[in-house]
């Protein structure tokens, strides 16, 4: 094992990859200072700090390693999946080091490493329980069996509870811990609600599952969320718009605090929304459908070839040799559409199927993200330019086609979270309907 390492080192290194990482510095004497800043730096990053005796040359490789995989330096998220089209920029991890240590910076660049975000600090706090967990044998599993519900007693209630306190659900103790009585019952219903799960209250099957998902998937899940974060700007702009492709959820931000928060629905599992960036620059009102070429061959023109009138009952013409569906009230862009450069063709819309945003689970679309209130954002994004409110409604009453130009472009980020941080620190774990978390955590380098 240890000459197989020591092979990719070396293949790595004639590559001048990222995971190349230069010998120490000659004569490498750290200073007490910079040995804690070098430490901390395992612990700010969620894993298990070094020992304090370990030797300078030895910690000094063991950081430059962290440092790259901190800075997103470790893989190209594009070489894993085309989807994947965020990525850290380009950084001399070693080089860095080196400079930084011959300056007198060591201590200061080794607090810069991870991102700052209070997110990612909650997700790295969790990465060391998770080890531990991990390293101790994992969580005990909740036994299968009838629904436990407000009222019963016995030993499934109590190590549900012992579950939950370990979760931060549910404060310990209690004078009856092996009942479950209304206490119990809110701290189960708040856990169904942070993971996306249907709230009742009730030790169900699916909340059972997700109670006996393993400690060390939920490892490889943060690590996962942990990586993606890192391919993100260190400072995002403070006025952007978010959309989450995990929780299928968007947010508007001004200044930094979200102004609107919307559900969406993102592609399916069949045609999953890329991540990337981006900027809004134009807004469509009653915008027509150029139909893609896969949709057309693969879904529509299957259904007009069984039924001759479903063209002409859903507005389907034909122009210049494709489908297209003109503004109307059946309509698939619905009113509004966001356009956005993109070389993946994907972009933001709204839908005459409202009834599919009250579902759970809400990964549909081709691709493109359906947005649940898209005349509230059309507003807010046109109200600058004095084109919203009832100018805007005035114009979609028209029923014509109207391209309006943003005169201040909107950055646009597309994220897939899976594990994400509450304002108390909790993590909420949702499933991973693209399944990207065991890929991307099974490529990451250790420490």
């Amino acid at each position: 094992m240890k000459l197989k390492f020591a092979l990719l080192m070396l293949v790595l290194a004639l590559a001048g990859g990222a995971g190349a990482w230069a010998a120490p510095p000659p004569s490498l004497s750290l200073s007490p200072p910079e040995r804690s800043a070098l430490l901390s730096a395992f612990v700010r990053a969620g894993r298990a700090q070094p020992a304090p005796a370990i030797p300078d040359a030895e910690l000094w490789t063991r950081v430059e390693r962290l440092a790259a995989i901190e800075l997103g330096q470790t893989l190209k998220p594009g070489d894993l999946d085309p989807l994947w089209a965020l990525a850290a920029p380009p950084r001399q991890v070693g080089r860095e080091m080196s400079e930084a240590h011959a300056a007198g910076r060591l201590q200061a660049w080794a607090g810069a490493l991870s991102p700052g975000d209070e997110a990612y600090a909650a997700l790295a706090r969790t990465r060391l329980h998770l080890s531990e967990v991990v390293r101790t044998g994992g969580w005990p599993r909740l036994a299968e069996g009838r629904a436990l519900r407000q009222g019963d007693i016995g030993p499934g209630v109590l190590a549900l509870r012992r579950r939950l306190e370990a979760e931060g659900d549910v404060a310990s103790g209690g004078p009856a811990p092996d009942h479950f009585g209304p206490d119990l019952r809110s701290a189960l219903s708040d856990y169904q609600l942070r993971s996306g799960l249907d709230v009742d209250g009730v030790l169900g099957p699916a909340t059972l599952r997700h109670f006996n998902t393993p400690a060390e998937f939920r490892l490889a899940q943060v690590d996962a969320n942990m990586e993606r974060r890192r391919w993100l700007p260190r400072s995002l702009p403070q006025d952007r718009l978010e959309i989450d492709t995990g929780a299928a959820t968007g947010a508007l931000y001004r200044g930094g605090r979200i102004v609107h928060a919307f559900r969406v629905i993102p592609g399916s599992v069949k045609d999953p929304t890329p991540i990337f960036a981006s900027s809004l620059n134009t807004i469509v009102l009653n915008p027509p459908w150029n139909v893609p070429d896969r949709i057309a061959r693969e879904e529509i023109l299957p259904k007009a070839a069984r039924d001759p009138g479903y063209l002409a009952r859903n507005g389907y013409v034909r122009i210049g040799g494709r489908l297209q569906q003109p503004p109307g009230p059946k309509a698939a862009l619905g009113l509004v559409k966001f356009d956005l450069v993109s070389p993946f063709g994907v972009y933001l819309h709204d839908t005459p199927g409202r009834d599919a945003f009250r579902r759970r689970e809400r990964h549909l679309s081709h691709g493109c993200m359906r947005v649940e209130s898209p005349q509230v954002l059309a507003d807010l994004l046109l109200a600058p330019q004095g084109r919203g409110g009832k100018r805007m409604q005035v114009d979609i009453a028209t029923g014509a086609t109207l391209r309006i130009a943003l005169t201040r472009q909107e950055p646009l980020y597309v994220v897939h979270w899976t594990a994400i941080p509450g304002l108390d620190g909790r993590i909420s774990y949702l499933d991973d309907v693209y399944g990207w978390d065991a890929r991307l955590a099974a490529a990451l380098p250790g420490v």
